[in-house]
């Protein structure tokens, strides 16, 4: 199936960005299997399993977080999105368009 070209620059961008927060959709699983593979085949010394799981489950858990945030900042409020939020001395606004 082929998609027709983006017409205006905006859609280019939002393409882009959709393509982007694709791509870091998949590093971000790849990763965390890396880490859960890791923490099951590490090896690790049952002194050491405690801890080791303590830090990677927090790192995970922080990891998985700050990409889901990265991911919907990019879609949401990229620089073509469609919600644009301000603030000023005057206040706070938030912008939505439809389109």
């Amino acid at each position: 199936m082929n998609l027709p070209p983006p017409g205006t620059f905006a859609e280019g961008q939002r393409l882009i960005y959709g393509l982007l927060a694709a791509a870091a959709g998949m590093f971000c699983g790849a990763c965390a299997v890396g880490m859960i593979a890791l923490l099951m085949w590490g090896g690790w010394s049952p002194s050491e399993e405690h801890s080791i799981v303590a830090i990677f489950g927090w790192s995970l858990g922080g990891f998985i977080a700050a990409m889901v945030a990265v991911i919907v900042g990019q879609l949401a409020g990229g620089p073509v999105g469609r919600l644009k939020i301000a603030a000023s001395r005057d206040g706070a606004s938030v912008e939505a368009d439809k389109a």
